[in-house]
């Protein structure tokens, strides 16, 4: 057998087997400079591709078969390959995901804070300021009551006072008014006896008159 290598390309159409074959007297050249391809295998040497005789058909369903197998094969390896990037890709977005969420729900809850301290400071300071204002109003109620107090206590030492004189007033009023009544009939008692001795005397003198 030749030292040279060789290689079949078979097309597969209608179940009939078709050997191609190139050109320049059924010889196919290939360098290191071509481009590989499913059918076109690369050679590391320069030398001469030579189609050889026709196989029997078993050998070529052998061949298809086994070829049929490689290209499963590499259509699960790609398959395979593509889903782990895929599942890559996706824990990568999930990850992402997950550090955007937790960043902004960190933000959230800083300004959540933020807005806590703050609202709590505003009501400690509002409620200061209610109690201060709880306690002025409690001083001048006081001061207010005491005051009330203080007047109505004034009150009721004038009035007691008012009261006293009143009584002295009319204590002295009916002093007033029996020792007038009490001159009245000292002088009609008075009267009565000067008149009594005034008509002794007049009789006194008449007789002494008439036995004169």
């Amino acid at each position: 057998m030749d030292s040279r290598k060789h290689f079949s390309v078979y097309s597969f159409y209608s179940g009939e087997d078709e050997e191609e074959v190139g050109e320049n007297d059924d010889v196919l050249e290939y360098s290191t400079h071509s481009t590989p391809t499913a059918r076109s295998p690369v050679f590391s040497n320069t030398e001469k591709a030579v189609v050889p005789p026709r196989r029997d058909g078993r050998d070529t369903r052998n061949e298809v078969k086994n070829r049929m197998e490689n290209i499963g094969a590499h259509l699960s390896n790609a398959v395979l390959e593509k889903k782990k990037r895929m599942e890559s890709y996706i824990k990568g977005a999930v990850k992402d995901c997950d550090k955007h969420i937790k960043q902004h729900w960190k933000v959230h809850q800083d300004e959540v804070r933020e807005f806590k301290i703050e609202y709590t400071e505003q009501i400690i300071t509002l409620f200061h300021q209610w109690d201060s204002d709880m306690k002025k109003v409690g001083d001048l109620e006081d001061n207010l009551t005491s005051a009330f107090c203080q007047q109505q206590k004034t009150f009721q030492q004038s009035r007691s006072r008012q009261s006293h004189s009143l009584k002295a007033l009319k204590q002295e009023n009916d002093k007033f008014l029996k020792s007038m009544e009490n001159l009245e009939k000292d002088k009609s008692s008075v009267l009565s006896s000067i008149h009594s001795e005034f008509k002794k005397q007049i009789v006194f003198l008449q007789r002494k008159i008439t036995d004169g």
